[in-house]
């Protein structure tokens, strides 16, 4: 690679750090604004911000981001929201739903979707904060380190989290740094932090085994595989689903012990388009019935809280184990009923 093609502030991608978080931290360090360089590099017609480029990245913005950086190319690859094909979707996609990605919605550089989220006691004990791929996933809803929840706003103006808009209609020296929010200037790095509640203990430990699951360099061969994160998303889907009118939502929240049924949005809804707590509650409801999902999903069905018919819809080729459980529902006749 010719050296002379480095610019003069390479850094490196920190661990987990996200493309978008890494792109912006190399216009800090080269005293450049951030749009000034994606024309410089990309050329305007080519622009990386009018797309959702931590789930999409071309490889031709990868090469050029390795050629100035010196960094090796699946380095730069293992930035982007990809590298968890195989392990929470089973094959990449373009566009429409994404299992566990949180959806980024808007126009050009401007975002309406709440799709990226972060820990404040993460961002204030970094060196140079930066923003985690786990955090633009709807699996994490508190941060394991921390035993935190996760922001996926400002807590000020409620504004998104789009670092990438530090500078944006901004001077180079009055731009906002990557830990603040581009509306308000809110430190993020000094938020309070708020414990995440879990309706048991043992639910907390699978949760807490499973984000490390995630979060592991390697991919190992435990429970936590792709079958069970298709179905745990299928789960999440029939309780926000329509079709039953929420009974399964209510059942659900009624044997985990909650106060109240949460109000969910209108319209077709996945786990990805919840918000915090409420995202937090449905995946809660979901591991509880994997946790022991036979004498859970059977006892749903027999209080009349699940069809059969919802139980496979829309799920193709399910795990054999999961579609096993579900065959054994078949007889209406066993539902007491």
């Amino acid at each position: 690679m010719p050296r002379d093609r480095l610019w003069p502030a390479h850094p490196p991608p920190f661990p987990d750090e996200l493309l978008s978080s890494w792109i912006v931290r190399i216009a800090h360090a080269n005293a450049i604004k951030l749009q000034t360089l994606s024309w410089q590099l990309f050329g305007n017609e080519r622009s990386p911000w009018n797309r959702d480029i931590d789930r999409s990245a071309p490889p031709w913005l990868l090469r050029a981001l390795c050629v100035h950086t010196g960094c090796n190319y699946w380095d730069a690859f293992h930035t982007t929201l990809v590298t968890y094909r195989g392990r929470l979707y089973p094959r990449r996609q373009t566009s429409g739903r994404l299992s566990w990605v949180l959806p980024i919605k808007g126009h050009g550089m401007r975002r309406t979707a709440f799709s990226l989220q972060f820990c404040p006691a993460c961002l204030a004990g970094d060196p140079v904060p930066y923003f985690r791929k786990t955090w633009r996933l709807a699996l994490f809803t508190y941060c394991p380190e921390h035993q935190c929840a996760l922001y996926d706003e400002c807590p000020a103006c409620h504004s998104p989290v789009t670092p990438h808009r530090g500078d944006f209609g901004r001077e180079l020296t009055d731009a906002r740094p990557m830990h603040a929010c581009v509306t308000c200037g809110t430190d993020f790095r000094n938020v309070p932090c708020h414990p995440v509640a879990f309706p048991s203990e043992s639910l907390r430990v699978l949760c807490e085994a499973m984000l490390r699951s995630i979060m592991s360099a390697t991919n190992p061969a435990d429970r936590f595989d792709l079958g069970f994160f298709r179905v745990l998303h299928h789960l999440c889907g029939m309780i926000c689903s329509r079709s039953n009118h929420r009974l399964l939502l209510r059942h659900l929240t009624a044997s985990l012990g909650y106060g109240d049924v949460p109000l969910l949005p209108e319209g077709r809804i996945g786990i990805e388009d919840l918000r915090g707590d409420l995202r937090h509650r449905v995946l809660m409801c979901g591991l509880w019935l994997a946790e022991d999902l036979e004498r859970r999903l059977t006892k749903a069905w027999q209080a009349k809280a699940i069809r059969y018919n919802l139980m496979l819809k829309g799920f193709r080729r399910p795990p054999r184990w999961y579609g096993d459980v579900v065959a054994s529902l078949s007889n209406w006749r066993s539902s007491g009923s």
